[in-house]
């Protein structure tokens, strides 16, 4: 064979090789099977796409209820503030057994478990959970030994208390259904090296258990410690000193996923920014409302007060709702139209000299003539700060402010609001914070500031007592 005809042999040789195997590549590509798509987005990513978070949580007077068919509740507005942050929709999911919240967990049909759960080594080891958004410390509740106000010392008073978890030793201590002080008081019974006998009530919340000890009912309870404080403010007779648990971190539980901490983070990041003063009156204002709502359940009142009638009189004249009226002389008189204070107020209103001359009252107007001069007042508040505030609700807490300080103190914080970068017609966590700092130098002495310093705390604490007894008497009467 010819050079020539050998070069020819081996250029068709290599053409065809080559053609085979094209033919072979383009036969594997039209028998692969299709190739699925990886998905790399976070379980948070996923959530925002979806945009919805479903939370379960238990059904009470504090952490869920449906009032008037809106829901309301602890755990649902903290879980709706995280969601509005995240512009999510939340859905929530009521279950009021432990054990099955953590199985909807398990199962992918709930993304959070919100029930106040202490944030123990367990659920770490099982599930991811947020950091404290609160804490607690469980109490145990008590009733004071008979006579206990006739007796002649402290110490005899404190020798018939239980003091000590040594004294628990033999007694029956009640605790809401599947509350997690039932593991506690187990583990304290186990320290102690006897026997603490546990009765799990599946009616009564934390509220109602106080509330049964004081009534007699049952001899001593254990419930949460911010509970307890609240609950027995307003109730004589009862004590909480014998903490049965070390302070407890309090957080949201969420399904381990590998590797992906995103939710994790995301919650995280919302608990760290929350304000320790917006969290304190968004659990008072709940914890307050399940206390109300319990007594409710046993007795509805009639009415608030003798001058009721007066006060509805007064409040239609000025368009307010009478309940509302009937707080702030709830706050300023507890209803005694003779109550004089140190600085000259006077009234069931405490309105002060000046104000009762501009009204024409004296000290000896009837209680209708006093209540008719601070509805005066009120509509005088509410014409000045009208051009200021144009939303009537928001202006209501400006018109409080103002009655208990001053036109000239709201409007100085009014102008701070606006100078520092905040809301001049909003009220919380705007206009509030300076009323609130108007005794610090750097707020009174500012140029905008034209009234000079003001104890801002009682103001601030008027404004939120007065609106939280007004929601309390939403439910408490029509």
């Amino acid at each position: 064979m010819t050079p020539m005809a050998r070069k020819t042999t081996l250029i068709v040789t290599l053409l065809l090789f080559f053609l085979m195997l094209a033919s072979c590549h383009n036969h594997q590509k039209t028998n692969m099977e299709p190739v699925e798509e990886v998905d790399t987005l976070t379980c948070f990513e996923r959530l925002m796409e979806k945009g919805v978070l479903t939370a379960v949580t238990n059904c009470g007077a504090i952490n869920y209820n449906m009032l008037n068919s809106v829901p309301t509740g602890l755990e649902y507005e903290l879980l709706s503030d995280f969601c509005d942050a995240y512009q999510l929709k939340l859905e929530m999911v009521v279950n009021d057994d432990p054990d099955s919240c953590f199985a909807l967990l398990d199962s992918c049909h709930v993304d959070v478990v919100a029930t106040g759960l202490g944030l123990t080594k367990d659920l770490k080891k099982r599930y991811q959970m947020t950091n404290p958004i609160l804490s607690e410390r469980w109490v145990l509740v008590q009733r004071m030994p008979k006579g206990w106000n006739a007796m002649s010392t402290e110490n005899e008073v404190e020798n018939q208390l239980l003091r000590s978890p040594l004294d628990l030793a033999g007694k029956t201590v009640s605790v809401s259904k599947g509350s997690q002080a039932i593991k506690i008081l187990g583990d304290l019974s186990e320290n102690i090296g006897d026997t603490i006998y546990v009765t799990e009530n599946d009616t009564l919340s934390s509220i109602g258990l106080v509330q049964a000890v004081a009534k007699g009912r049952i001899d001593y309870a254990v419930v949460e410690e911010y509970i307890a404080k609240i609950t027995l403010s307003e109730t004589r007779g009862l004590d909480m000193k014998l903490a049965v648990s070390v302070e407890q971190p309090i957080g949201w539980a969420l399904r381990k996923q590998d590797n992906d901490s995103s939710l994790l983070l995301a919650i995280n990041s919302w608990i760290d920014g929350i304000e320790q003063r917006h969290l304190r009156r968004v659990m008072n204002k709940y914890v307050s409302r399940g206390k109300m709502l319990v007594s409710n359940s046993e007795k509805k009142q009639s009415q608030l007060s003798e001058f009721d009638k007066s006060i509805k009189k007064t409040a239609k004249k000025i368009g307010w709702d009478w309940r509302l009226l009937a707080s702030i002389i709830y706050q300023e008189s507890r209803f005694k139209p003779d109550l004089e204070s140190e600085k000259g107020a006077f009234g069931l209103m405490q309105l002060m000299p000046v104000i009762m001359e501009n009204y024409g009252i004296t000290y000896d107007s009837s209680p209708e003539e006093q209540i008719e001069a601070g509805g005066k007042l009120i509509t005088h508040l509410e014409k000045c700060l009208e051009g200021r505030v144009a939303d009537s609700t928001e202006r209501v807490k400006f018109v409080l402010a103002a009655y208990n300080a001053g036109l000239g103190h709201v409007y100085d914080a009014q102008r701070l609001a606006e100078k520092y970068g905040k809301s001049p017609d909003i009220w919380d966590d705007n206009v509030d914070y300076f009323i609130l700092n108007k005794s610090k130098s750097k707020y009174y002495n500012d140029t905008c500031c034209r009234n000079g310093y003001l104890r801002g705390t009682e103001t601030y604490r008027f404004v939120e007592e007065v609106i939280e007894r007004y929601h309390q008497y939403q439910y408490l009467i029509d």
